[in-house]
Formats: C-alpha cells, sequence, structure tokens
C-alpha cells in the first residue's frame, strides 16, 4: 500500500534515482498508532507506533505449511495447504476473488505471497536467502548491489559479519568468509 504521508508519494517519487534522498521511492504505512482503548500514545503525530509487529501470524503459519507441503514435507498434503492459502486470499482480497487453482500453487507463488502478506515484518531477507535469491542475479530490485538497475551481489552477504565487539571478547571466534 502507497500512502501519501509529510514524505509526500506521488507517482513520480515512486522510482528511485537517489538512494541518499529518503522523499523518493514508496512510503509505507501497515500499522497506525491508535490503541484499542482510545488511551494517548507516546507520540502524538502517530507516526511511530508503540505497536510492536506481531512476531508470529496465522497466515505466515499457513504459508509455512504451503511451503514444507510443496517442499516434500510430510505429514500435509496440497489440498489442505491450498484450502489455506486461499483462506489468506480470501481475507486480503474481502472475498474469494482472489483465490487461487492448485495449478497456480508453487513455490515462486509461496515466496510471491511471504512477500505481500509479509510485507515490512522483517521476512524478506530470510526468506530469499531461502529460495537462494538473495545474493544471485536471478531476483533483482532497483539498487540491488548499489546500481539502480539492481545486480547481483557477493554470495558472503548471506550470512552477517561477527560483530567485532565479539570477536574480541571471545578468541575462539572466527570471522565469517568474505569479512
Amino acid at each position: 500500500m502507497f500512502t501519501t504521508s509529510k514524505y509526500g508519494t506521488s507517482p513520480a517519487q515512486l522510482t528511485i534515482t537517489d538512494i541518499s534522498n529518503f522523499d523518493q521511492g514508496p512510503h509505507v504505512k501497515k500499522y497506525v498508532n491508535i490503541r484499542s482503548d482510545a488511551g494517548p500514545v507516546s507520540d502524538s503525530r502517530k507516526e511511530f507506533a508503540d505497536v510492536d509487529f506481531p512476531a508470529f501470524r496465522l497466515a505466515e503459519m499457513y504459508l509455512i505449511y504451503a511451503e514444507a507441503v510443496l517442499r516434500g514435507g510430510t505429514g500435509g498434503d496440497v489440498t489442505t495447504a491450498l484450502g489455506y492459502i486461499n483462506i489468506i486470499r480470501t481475507r486480503a482480497y474481502g472475498n474469494a476473488s482472489g483465490n487461487i487453482t492448485p495449478g497456480q500453487l508453487n513455490l515462486q507463488f509461496i515466496l510471491d505471497e511471504r512477500g505481500r502478506e509479509l510485507y515490512w515484518e522483517g521476512h524478506r531477507r530470510t526468506d530469499l536467502i531461502r529460495y537462494g535469491m538473495l545474493t544471485t542475479g536471478t531476483y533483482l530490485w532497483p539498487w540491488k548491489g548499489g546500481v539502480s538497475s539492481g545486480t547481483a551481489v557477493d554470495a558472503k552477504y548471506n550470512i552477517f559479519p561477527i560483530p567485532a565487539s565479539n570477536l574480541v571478547a571471545n578468541p575462539n571466534l572466527t570471522q565469517n568468509t568474505g569479512y
């Protein structure tokens, strides 16, 4: 969802030509800072939510189930997986118009649906690593690798470096390759 905020998101601003300019690109408003009991919030401008985003959501569990089935996991079945995905999509669309058929249910669809459903919830990097797409040239986005059209990056970025303070505190640790 693109929103107009104090930063403003107009169609012209959706393209990022300068990654140091925060006014460029889409601005996302997924959660709002309104308490359920109508009590006061810590940020009167309602720009920064007091609420943590959900750590586990039923929709995520449904997506995990479907991915596990498609990857050959036992104890589940494609019919149930499809039903779970369509529950998510019915909720998102408000009706069954967005539901999918068995032929549309594949791993790429699950990755795409995770990107939509879990947008701004901190899952995308891990998902792309799991699918082997974070560092390769098979999946590009604007400014990946510091290039406006996107480019593959060093595979070392599939893992994080060990912080220097940890290396100093524990001489038994060795830095991850490439850092």
